[in-house]
């Protein structure tokens, strides 16, 4: 986390899905202790829910002293509407094809979710694993959505990598990224070199 805040990111990702190998236990005091210090160092703090109820989510993001939420499953729009209206501010993970798509795929999946007030993260469909592929969109088809919707907030994920984000900025236009496997060495271990570069390449 130090190697985040020390290379320019803003923000870290807790992961609360249980099958996840980045797993973590909202109710351990690690856990909690992981949030204060982020938060002692400005970072924005966004927790990563897989198919859990609004309740819980919520009691959960309360505990851990969570500034923002990631849905990665498969929720209902009733359950972002329900977080919004307690006030915690939503990012809904849209699933997409790892090959090229069409825009209106883009629109059907995810206009309901802007309408409410959530920011998208745009990543790859990972089926029952929901995320952390480690495999790439096809830029070019993000790109052309993203012209026709200036106003919409979106994040860039999907297999990216020091090796691959600054392409990837260029290519789509995205102005927020987010990595997981590609700052890892070994799977589930964050990799203090790897975060350094690819938020230096991120940057520019």
């Amino acid at each position: 986390m130090r190697a985040v805040d020390q290379s320019g990111g803003d923000a870290i990702g807790l992961n609360f899905f249980p099958n996840s190998v980045r797993y973590v236990d909202p109710q351990s005091e690690a856990t909690q202790q992981l949030s204060r210090l982020a938060n002692e160092l400005g970072l924005l703090r966004v927790g990563v829910f897989v198919n859990e109820s609004a309740e819980r989510i919520a009691a959960n993001a309360a505990t851990v002293g969570l500034d923002a939420i990631q849905l990665h499953g498969d929720e209902p729009i009733e359950s972002a509407e329900s977080l919004r209206l307690m006030g915690w501010p939503v990012l809904r993970a849209i699933k997409l094809p790892r090959g090229a798509f069409a825009a209106e795929l883009m629109e059907e999946r995810s206009a309901a979710w802007v309408a409410i007030g959530c920011q998208l993260l745009l990543d790859v469909d990972a089926g029952s694993a929901h995320g952390g592929s480690g495999k790439t969109l096809d830029w070019p088809s993000v790109a052309s959505w993203a012209h026709d919707h200036p106003s919409v907030g979106w994040t860039l994920a999907g297999g990216l990598k020091p090796e691959n984000v600054r392409q990837a900025i260029d290519a789509t236009g995205a102005v927020s990224v987010d990595t997981a496997s590609g700052v890892e060495c070994p799977r589930g271990v964050k990799n203090e070199s790897r975060i350094k570069a690819f938020i230096a390449a991120a940057i520019g």
